[in-house]
């Protein structure tokens, strides 16, 4: 376990204590006893309770509609087969990877097995050895060989063979390829071999000695003998072609998953901007989409990973990840505040005082002269009409200068200022910075919204009741306290960057090529789901009551959009896995050697059809994988499909 999950782990137990410690304070001071909120957890347990029994009903449900389709429940059966092997795979296996000294790869050994064996082959226990008879003519090599592996790197780093147990010696050959008497070399012992008298006046320098050695641990526990070795063959370097595929499942289903869960999420929340606020912002991201949708895909992809060649590790300035985290805690925080006071404005706010002004002011200058009205419209209306929009575009207004703030962030000095280097003066400036912004907050609702401040502080220390804390189990409430916790960290570092990923090889541009490349697709298809489903009486009725917009477009119109995109994504996990084999297949993919399914079709196509097998089986796992997928996501199609829910 890393340092960081360790530290990430203490600080949530320690920030979790405190918090419940505070609140127990809090509800003390208030004269407020644990007995008092019996009745409130009591109900908010019963609504857990009841929230988890509708999802398991749903869940049954959809699956009676899903068992319908025989061929959905053969993609399932698939998908769950390729996890498995993909989780268990260390168990399985009978050759593993290991680790570069660098720590950033996996690499693979260079094995004993014949190269290019067939499936089932016999050959997959023999191994070849050079004894070199000119040496031991001239050098005084002793005649006493012992049969050893071909190197392999050790815990040390360095290249050392280990001696293999011989069973039978099959034949020799000489540097010419020609067939020598077996007698020429014979078995010592279990690890020797005895170089005679007759094999030193051959005319060769070197003998090619084949033989079996005791192979067990190539051998599968769970196949009858004769076929529980090499049961795809070898490939062209004499790893173990299974164990390569078995692994490789790791590296696609990481790919898929990884891909398509970023890309939904990216594409979900451009498409759910773009379609509830539509007008300007909905054009100019749809014009991007167009850029995206002109270019083919895969080009694109390879665009973007050639981009990314010289990068090696992806890592942010720690500056700005406390921006992002403050900017996160700020729009939570601003939500929270917004869902408190819900349904509570009234008319005396300035936006509304603007507007009764500007009307008045209006009925004043249709009875005035014209020459009166110039004299009158610079001063007085210009005025009213700067405010009202200034007031109007706040947001957009403090979108800019977070912006300006986050790129002098990004390029400067950073969020601190000079000579702050104490983890306590940063935590009092988090905590001033945070106060501040809920001032700023409450301020803002009550000029333009007309809250009374007194209900806004009133609804905010009623939500820091600890007598229920079932009502705390919510998404945002864990991501809040994430980002918090992260913020502690973040504060107490000493480092200057912040390490995202640490070995950024050819994998993780691989998947950020696809990412960047795919979201327009769930952007359009998410935008026409918040375009219909925002027309809606309940979307209306959640405006009507002020709800906020975030909460209008992430509580009430993605719940009810969600149907397609589960179907999508699941499609395209198959889509991503095939892309991720296409580039590697090419060449802008995985590293060469790595267990990936569109590497070993590449390695292995300079050998077909000969070698059959080195292109059949990992083109298979494609084709399994992929097909599993799509069969799914057709099941899916058929779960939310409204016909079928009656």
């Amino acid at each position: 376990m890393s340092d960081f999950i360790i530290d990430f782990i203490v600080y949530s137990v320690l920030l979790l204590v405190l918090i419940f410690t505070i609140g127990i304070i809090y509800d003390r001071i208030r004269g407020k006893k644990w007995s008092d909120s019996s009745e409130d957890r009591e109900e908010g347990l019963n609504r857990f309770i009841q929230g988890w029994r509708q999802r398991i009903y749903d869940l049954r449900k959809s699956w009676k509609i899903f068992r319908r389709s025989a061929l959905a429940i053969i993609g399932l059966m698939l998908i769950i087969t390729v996890s498995t092997i993909s989780i268990f795979a260390d168990d399985i296996a009978v050759e593993h990877p290991y680790r570069n000294l660098q720590d950033t790869e996996d690499l693979w050994w260079i094995d004993n097995e014949p190269r290019r064996e067939a499936p089932f082959s016999e050959a997959c226990d023999w191994h070849e050895q050079r004894i070199d008879i000119f040496g031991i003519k001239t050098k005084g090599y002793s005649q006493y060989v012992t049969a050893v592996s071909d190197p392999v790197r050790d815990e040390n780093g360095s290249l050392t063979p280990f001696p293999l147990e011989i069973i039978e010696i099959k034949f020799m050959e000489d540097e010419l390829g020609y067939e020598l008497n077996n007698s020429l070399i014979v078995r010592h012992n279990e690890t020797t071999f005895f170089v005679t008298d007759d094999a030193l006046n051959v005319s060769s320098s070197s003998i090619y000695l084949t033989f079996e050695f005791q192979n067990e641990d190539m051998h599968h526990w769970w196949l009858p003998d004769g076929h529980d070795v090499c049961i795809m063959g070898t490939t062209h370097t004499g790893q173990d072609l299974f164990s390569k595929i078995l692994y490789g499942s790791r590296v696609s289903l990481k790919i898929g998953i990884t891909v398509a869960f970023l890309t939904v999420a990216l594409g979900t929340i451009i498409g759910s901007i773009s379609g509830y606020y539509g007008g300007i912002i909905d054009e100019v991201i749809m014009r991007m989409t167009d850029v995206f949708f002109a270019v083919p895909g895969l080009i694109l992809a390879m665009a973007f990973v050639a981009a990314l060649s010289g990068t090696t590790s992806l890592t942010m300035a720690m500056s700005s990840v406390v921006f992002l985290l403050l900017l996160f805690l700020f729009i939570s925080l601003r939500g929270v505040i917004s869902e408190l006071v819900t349904g509570e404005g009234t008319d005396s706010n300035i936006i509304t005082k603007l507007q009764t002004e500007l009307r008045g002011l209006d009925k004043e200058l249709q009875l005035l002269s014209k020459n009166e009205q110039k004299s009158i419209l610079p001063l007085s209306y210009l005025t009213l009409q700067v405010s009202l929009l200034l007031f109007r575009a706040r947001k957009i207004l403090f979108g800019f200068i977070v912006t300006l703030f986050f790129f002098f962030s990004w390029h400067g000095g950073g969020i601190w200022p000079t000579g702050i280097g104490m983890e306590l003066e940063k935590s009092l400036i988090l905590v001033i910075m945070i106060f501040l912004f809920i001032l700023i907050t409450v301020f803002d609702k009550n000029i333009s919204e007309g809250v009374p401040k007194k209900l806004i502080f009133d609804r905010a220390s009623e939500s820091f009741e600890f007598g229920n804390p079932y009502r705390f189990l919510a998404l945002r409430t864990i991501l809040i306290f994430v980002s918090v916790v992260l913020l502690i960290f973040v504060t107490g570092s000493s480092e200057s960057d912040f390490i995202l990923i640490q070995d950024f090889d050819r994998l993780w541009k691989i998947q950020a090529a696809l990412i960047l490349t795919g979201w327009p697709g769930y952007a359009r298809l998410i935008r026409g789901q918040v375009l219909y489903i925002r027309e809606m009486t309940f979307v209306e009725a959640a405006k009507s009551v002020g709800a906020p917009d975030g909460r209008i477009m992430f509580r009430h119109i993605l719940p009810s959009a969600w149907a397609p995109l589960l179907v999508a994504f699941t499609l395209d996990i198959g889509g991503t896995i095939l892309s991720a084999s296409g580039l590697s297949f090419i060449g802008l993919g995985a590293e060469p050697g790595t267990s990936e399914w569109g590497i070993l079709v590449a390695d292995g196509r300079r050998f077909f059809p000969g070698s059959w097998w080195l292109v059949t089986f990992p083109g298979l796992a494609i084709l399994v994988t992929t097909l599993g997928f799509n069969l799914l996501g057709d099941g899916l199609r058929d779960i939310v499909d409204p016909k079928n829910k009656r």
